[in-house]
Formats: C-alpha cells, sequence, structure tokens
C-alpha cells in the first residue's frame, strides 16, 4: 500500500475500532512497520506511546503480540489519558 494511502487510515478518533483496523492491516501486511509508525506519529503519538508503538510495530507481524492485545493496551492507554486531564504524562492536580 503506497504511504499516501495507508495515512489514511490513521484519520479519526483513536477509538478500539480504529486501533484493531490498523494492527490487523500490519499483522496482514498491508502497510509496513514504517508505515505504521508515521502513521501513529501523525495522530501526535510522541514519547512513551511512540516507544510502545515502536514495540507493537515489530510484534504484530512477528505474532508476539495480536491485533486484539494491541487494541486493548491502546485502550487502556487511552482511558489513562482521560484520567490524567488529556495526557497520560500529566500527573493529577498539576498543569
Amino acid at each position: 500500500m503506497k504511504d499516501k494511502d495507508a495515512m489514511k487510515m490513521f484519520k479519526g478518533k483513536d477509538t478500539k475500532a480504529e486501533e484493531m483496523k490498523e494492527a490487523k492491516a500490519l499483522k496482514g501486511g498491508k502497510i509496513t512497520p514504517k508505515q505504521y509508525l508515521k502513521g501513529e506519529k501523525s495522530e501526535g503519538e510522541k514519547g512513551k506511546d511512540m516507544t510502545m508503538a515502536k514495540k507493537a510495530a515489530k510484534a504484530i507481524p512477528a505474532g508476539k503480540m495480536t491485533p486484539k492485545q494491541y487494541a486493548d493496551m491502546q485502550k487502556k492507554e487511552g482511558m489513562k489519558k482521560m484520567a490524567n486531564g488529556g495526557s497520560a504524562m500529566k500527573k493529577k492536580g498539576k498543569c
């Protein structure tokens, strides 16, 4: 899949369904790990989130992580972000 077409997959909200779709495309070989990381970066991922994305980009195609495990992990991180006021790095009570 061309980079332009692959990037369309990364537009939208970070829902479990979208993360599952991205992971299945990675596992199925429709997108490369490099395209996957570029897409995650375009979604605004950085720091700890990019580190997790890099690990997932290697683990999913290798069969060490399933798309469902990845989507569940991302959902858990999203819940942490919402509880902390929008950033997983932000601590409660501090701006």
